[in-house]
């Protein structure tokens, strides 16, 4: 009789764990933030439009008419990538979902244990840095412009595209 007294609370204990358990909220990624969005939507805007206007070449001479424009592009992302890296970051696979997607995509993924949108914001702030220091030592070519375009361009998919997959 204890034995089936025993087996009959053992057996609701576990379907009680079971019952908690599923009934938890398991975190597969960082939260979807709308802030994050508007800014890589903003930045995003900001971005080509100063590729646009610097499309035919700049020449060292002019590079104070730009400095505004790139201090705030700066600013913008730097203040972005702090909002991105913000976010706890659970350990999961969700990131090998996100990448295997940008695979599919034809577009280069990141991995490095943080979100790839933070990590890609850090690249997108090199990249302008660079294009900066390019800009004021000797001005930049068309050539240049495209190559420095295409590099942001392929870390903005990256940032964009994890962040809208957070929303899902």
């Amino acid at each position: 009789m204890k034995v089936i007294v025993a087996r009959r609370i053992t057996g609701a204990l576990s379907i009680g764990i079971l019952l908690f358990a599923g009934a938890c909220a398991t975190t597969l990624a960082p939260r979807y933030d709308q802030v994050i969005v508007d800014g890589l939507t903003s930045v995003n805007v900001k971005l080509m439009e100063h590729f646009a206007s610097v499309s035919a070449g700049t020449i060292k001479e002019d590079y104070v008419d730009r400095k505004k424009t790139y201090n705030n592009l700066i600013g913008s992302l730097e203040a972005l990538t702090i909002q991105a890296k913000a976010r706890p970051m659970p350990q999961n696979k969700i990131i090998d979902k996100v990448n295997e997607f940008l695979q599919k995509r034809g577009v280069a993924v990141l991995d490095d244990g943080e979100a790839p949108s933070a990590t890609a914001l850090e690249k997108i702030t090199e990249t302008i840095v660079k294009m900066r220091d390019t800009d004021i030592k000797q001005g930049v070519t068309p050539i240049e412009v495209k190559v420095f375009k295409s590099q942001v361009a392929i870390y903005l998919d990256q940032a964009i595209t994890y962040e809208n997959f957070l929303k899902r």
